[in-house]
C-alpha cells in the first residue's frame, strides 16, 4: 500500500494505519518514514506525531531538541493539541525550555480559540490571576469559566468551583448566593475536593445552606478521600467561608 509522495494527508493517514495495524500489518519503521515525509511538507498532524516520537512516547527515541522543534512547527501550523502541549511546556518550564508565561498564554489562547477546553480553563486562570502580563480581568475570567463549566473535561469541576467563588463574592458577575451554591454543589458532586470541603463547611455552619451535620460530615469526609494525611491541612473546627457582599468588577 502506498500514498502519493505529494499528498501529505494521505501519507499521514497511511502512517497512522501502519503504526496501529489498522487494516495493515504493524510496520513502525514504514510508519515513521511516512510521518517524516508528511511532516517535511508541513502537515501539522505528522509534525505532532514526530514530536511525540522524539519525546519518547513511542518508546523508540528520545531527542528533546527534535521534539521541541516538531512541537513548535505543529503548533505554528495550527494543530490545537500541539498548541495545548506547548502552552504547558512554557507554563511549567524545564531544563531546556525556561518558564515563559507570556508565550504560554499565547499558545493557550490560540488553542482556546480553537476549541480546546483545557486551554480555555487555563486562559480563565490567566485572566483571574493576571499572569504573563495579562491584565487581571474578572469578567473575562468568568466568561471562560462559564464556557468550560459544563463541558466533558477534567477541568470542568474546577471551573464550576470558580463560578461558585465568582457568584459568592460578586467577582466579575453580580453577586448571587443561591446560584453560587448551585455551582458549588455541582463542583462537589463532580469530585472537586476544595468544593467538597467548602460545601461541608457550609452545611456544618448553616452558611449558604441549611445546617445539616450529616451532610457536613459526608462532604468533609469526601474531601479527604485520596488525600495523604500530611496534605490534609483542614480542621473540622474551621468555619465555612462565604464571601461577604461585593460588587461585580
Amino acid at each position: 500500500m502506498a500514498a502519493p509522495s505529494d499528498d501529505p494527508a494521505a501519507q499521514y493517514e497511511l502512517a497512522r494505519r501502519y503504526s496501529s495495524g489498522e487494516g495493515v500489518p504493524v510496520d513502525r519503521e514504514r510508519a515513521f518514514k511516512l510521518f517524516a515525509s508528511s511532516a517535511a511538507q508541513g502537515f501539522a498532524k505528522a509534525e505532532y506525531e514526530l514530536a511525540n516520537h522524539y519525546r519518547g512516547r513511542t518508546g523508540r527515541a528520545l531527542d528533546l531538541d527534535m521534539a521541541s522543534s516538531y512541537l513548535e512547527r505543529a503548533a505554528r501550523h495550527g494543530y490545537v493539541p500541539a498548541q495545548v502541549d506547548l502552552g504547558f511546556v512554557y507554563f511549567n518550564g524545564s531544563g531546556r525550555t525556561p518558564k515563559d508565561l507570556v508565550r504560554s498564554f499565547h499558545w493557550f489562547k490560540r488553542a482556546a480559540d480553537g476549541g480546546a477546553v483545557i486551554a480555555q480553563c487555563m486562559v480563565a486562570d490567566f485572566y483571574k490571576e493576571g499572569l504573563g502580563g495579562v491584565e487581571r480581568n474578572p469578567r473575562e475570567a468568568f466568561r471562560w469559566y462559564r464556557l468550560t463549566a459544563s463541558r466533558a473535561d477534567r477541568c470542568a469541576a474546577k471551573s464550576q468551583y470558580e463560578l461558585y467563588a465568582s457568584y459568592a463574592s460578586g467577582r466579575g458577575v453580580r453577586r448571587d448566593l443561591p446560584t453560587a451554591m448551585d455551582w458549588l454543589k455541582r463542583a462537589a458532586e463532580a469530585g472537586n475536593p476544595e468544593a467538597q470541603r467548602t460545601l461541608g463547611r457550609a452545611y456544618e455552619n448553616g452558611v449558604g445552606a441549611p445546617r445539616d451535620p450529616v451532610l457536613a460530615r459526608m462532604w468533609l469526609r469526601k474531601s479527604r478521600e485520596g488525600v495523604a494525611p500530611h496534605d490534609d491541612h483542614e480542621h473540622e473546627d474551621e468555619p465555612a467561608h462565604v464571601p461577604g457582599p461585593a460588587h461585580a468588577h
